[in-house]
């Protein structure tokens, strides 16, 4: 089980100072409530924090071509489900294996799709809380409509299952590196699973370890990183959605086999990384090697 949930941090005078200093969280357009992207939670609360402007994202401007509508990746992986109940995902058979990544645990689900994997985690290994991201707002309103669904049919209230879920949207990748200063400390565990293709296409090589520096800066101490990448021969078929993919897929040098270097230099700081084999699945595309990359005990984000 994880001993981190009343981990304390004491970066809030560092958070002020920047909210007031630096002009990129002073944007010059009028913001709306949902023009946020979901960076946490408060260090001494349950409530969710969305204190920064989204990344900006030039493939998502209304010149992309049709066929764009899914440029992130997110068409819904797990069309048919009516709820979460009748859902069934091998890799949550892989993760029952390791149940202590989950068991009492604060949880972050990046680009969680239609929420089921994210639901079915938090029904099956007693989290604590767990967030699912992601910046496609029709599949986080599917998400909240399944998790609606368990809760009409729950018998429980407080805390547990299924109100310690919670469903966001928004892009991880933030605007700017400066604004990692004001993360904190507060997951145990954070799934990136089958997104990294899209986060490297839409953003670029930096885009992807500004990324890979946030998820390293959001974990606890002794905290771990789920990660299933996709290899770059599944780049290919999609390289052409829109001029910037092109452009981004093009320039790429920071291919797949080197996130594992990359995760483990002093760029990030993870102490080690082990597999977890690879889920049996029928659908091709499944086939990945699930990786966990943990932080040391006593690292400094």
């Amino acid at each position: 089980m994880c001993e981190n949930s009343e981990h304390e941090n004491s970066l809030n005078g560092k958070r002020e100072e920047l909210l007031e200093s630096s002009k990129i969280l002073k944007p010059s357009h009028k913001r709306s409530s949902t023009d946020r992207t979901f960076i946490g939670f408060d260090s001494d609360s349950k409530t969710p924090r969305l204190d920064v402007v989204p990344a900006s994202i030039k493939s998502m401007n209304k010149s992309s071509p049709k066929n764009a509508r899914f440029i992130h990746g997110n068409y819904d992986r797990y069309y048919g489900y009516r709820n979460a109940a009748d859902f069934n995902d091998r890799r949550l058979d892989l993760f029952a294996n390791h149940r202590t990544f989950f068991e009492g645990c604060s949880i972050m689900d990046v680009g969680c799709n239609n929420g089921l994997v994210t639901i079915s985690v938090a029904r099956d290994f007693n989290v604590k809380r767990i967030v699912g991201i992601d910046i496609d707002r029709h599949l986080v309103d599917k998400a909240r409509k399944f998790l609606l669904n368990e809760k009409r049919n729950s018998e429980e209230s407080g805390v547990s299952f299924p109100f310690n879920v919670d469903f966001k949207v928004g892009n991880y990748v933030l605007t700017n590196e400066k604004l990692l200063e004001l993360e904190v400390e507060q997951f145990d565990t954070i799934l990136c699973l089958s997104v990294t293709k899209w986060i490297h296409l839409n953003c670029g090589d930096d885009g992807l370890k500004l990324a890979f520096r946030r998820m390293f800066k959001q974990l606890l101490p002794g905290g771990r990183l789920i990660l299933e990448a996709q290899d770059m021969k599944s780049y290919k078929r999609r390289k052409n959605l829109t001029p910037n993919i092109a452009a981004n897929y093009k320039n790429i040098k920071f291919f797949p086999e080197m996130f594992d270097q990359y995760l483990l230099s002093s760029d990030i700081g993870f102490e080690k990384v082990f597999s977890i084999y690879t889920p049996k699945n029928d659908a091709k595309g499944f086939q990945r090697p699930i990786k966990v990359f943990v932080k040391g005990s006593s690292s400094i984000s």
